[in-house]
């Protein structure tokens, strides 16, 4: 075995490394929530046809964000004034669910208290 072969040897194993590998380092790059899956699967049923093609698919897959929901205040009326707090606390427990920001929260209690 000369030099070259051994050296070309070398580098065909490396990009078959990286061809095996393509689904779990797009899975990575995406930031994709199953990226500890779809390594597995890669790692362990990438060797098949469709074990590879299954992992690549997923890890291609669209990532859906949810949106933040916005819960609707309704302005207050003379008859509402005394029930501003109670409209704060549940502002308070919908920021700390995480449904409404810091910055929302501050803006809406800012909102309630100056009607």
């Amino acid at each position: 075995m000369s030099e070259g072969s051994g050296t070309l040897a070398i580098v065909i194993f490396f990009i078959a490394v990286i061809i095996y590998f393509l689904p779990s380092f797009n899975a990575s790059s995406r930031k994709h929530p199953n990226t500890s899956s779809i390594v597995l699967l890669n790692l362990f049923l990438g060797w098949t046809l469709i074990g590879w093609v299954a992992s690549l698919v997923w890890s291609a897959s669209s990532i859906a964000k949810p949106e933040p929901a916005v819960a609707p205040v309704a302005h207050s009326t003379p008859s509402e004034d005394g029930d501003k707090y109670q409209k704060i606390e549940r502002l308070g427990s919908l920021k700390d669910r995480g449904l409404i920001t810091e910055d929302e929260y501050q803006a809406e209690k800012i909102k309630l208290l100056n009607s």
